[in-house]
């Protein structure tokens, strides 16, 4: 039900541009923000990220992660949704090295060998630059698909990149934010990838399930330029099936955000959905697993699922 909730932000005018002022944003990069840095180990909470915004100085290494993260992520999104208004998009090696380079990496590829903690994969060692222009050239190609084949490819794209890990730190981070300016590039919000020990976890497995499907590529060219067709055919030919599960779990989380949130400029009022439902002949707590399944369009606001009157049952 991706798509639908999709044309129906649409209708109600589609994303918005992705600055702190917007409500639904500002939650959607704070979000992302603790999430993708948690990922990595640096912890903060949302108390304390909001302080981090305010002040910039006197950081710990956490904080300073998560301010470089927040502020990297805004301009970049920013970006994309630009490419999404001019219908165009642009992804350069350059943009890509920037981004790691506000993050705190250096921006240049590594020279030399690393290894990806509980991946099978061998990251190639020498031509680094060929293997992110596959992926530049991969990602470019995915704008002709249908939205359907379009998130796939997404998934496998972000998986790739992962697997070619071309900076010497910094890969996880400048990942998750090349797939959110991709999204938005096509006029989808962020997805956050949770980084709490189970979600990780769950994320890590699913790039693997990918990894399994590339030991051929990386193997065959481990020390040579990849053959274009070759890797292309592989990468087409790849079943996405975990990830793609996660990506489009947070896609309908962040678009049913978007969604409520411009009802409720339009002057629509926030209802606990099992009120809604109730009115609808469904017994007490059956809420939680309709909203699991996507049928429920809906926010959580400390602990309680809301909606409103006139959309929460489109999907019923």
């Amino acid at each position: 039900m991706i798509f639908e909730r999709k044309k129906l932000l649409e209708d109600l005018g589609g994303i918005e541009e992705p600055v702190v002022k917007n409500k639904e944003w500002l939650y959607l990069l704070e979000e992302e923000t603790r999430n993708s840095i948690m990922i990595e180990g640096f912890f903060v909470d949302n108390k304390e990220l909001k302080e981090v915004l305010s002040r910039s100085s006197n950081l710990t290494r956490s904080q300073k992660e998560a301010f470089n993260y927040f502020s990297t992520a805004k301009f970049v999104y920013g970006l994309g949704y630009q490419n999404y208004r001019e219908n165009e998009f642009e992804l350069t090696i350059p943009l890509i090295r920037q981004i790691n380079k506000e993050l705190g990496g250096e921006g240049e590829f590594r020279k030399g060998s690393i290894t990806i903690t509980g991946s099978k994969i061998e990251p190639p060692e020498f031509n680094l630059k060929e293997w992110v222009q596959l992926f530049v050239e991969y990602v470019k190609k995915s704008f002709s698909l249908n939205e359907e084949q379009f998130i796939s490819a997404l998934c496998v794209s972000h998986a790739f990149f992962e697997e070619i890990h071309p900076f010497e730190d910094g890969n996880g981070r400048t990942g998750r934010i090349l797939l959110n300016y991709i999204l938005i590039s096509k006029g989808f919000p962020l997805v956050i990838i949770k980084g709490l020990k189970s979600n990780k976890e769950k994320y890590y497995s699913a790039l693997e399930e990918i990894d399994k499907q590339h030991l051929k590529l990386f193997s065959e060219y481990k020390t040579k330029i990849p053959e274009k067709e070759f890797a292309l055919k592989i990468l087409n030919d790849t079943n996405p099936k975990s990830l793609k599960r996660i990506i489009e779990s947070s896609l309908r989380e962040s678009i049913d955000r978007m969604i409520i949130g411009k009802l409720l400029n339009k002057g629509e009022k926030l209802v606990p959905v099992s009120e809604l439902l109730k009115q609808l002949g469904y017994k007490e707590g059956s809420h939680r697993k309709l909203i699991e399944r996507g049928k429920i369009i809906a926010v959580k606001e400390k602990n309680t699922w809301f909606s409103t009157e006139n959309i929460f049952d489109m999907f019923l």
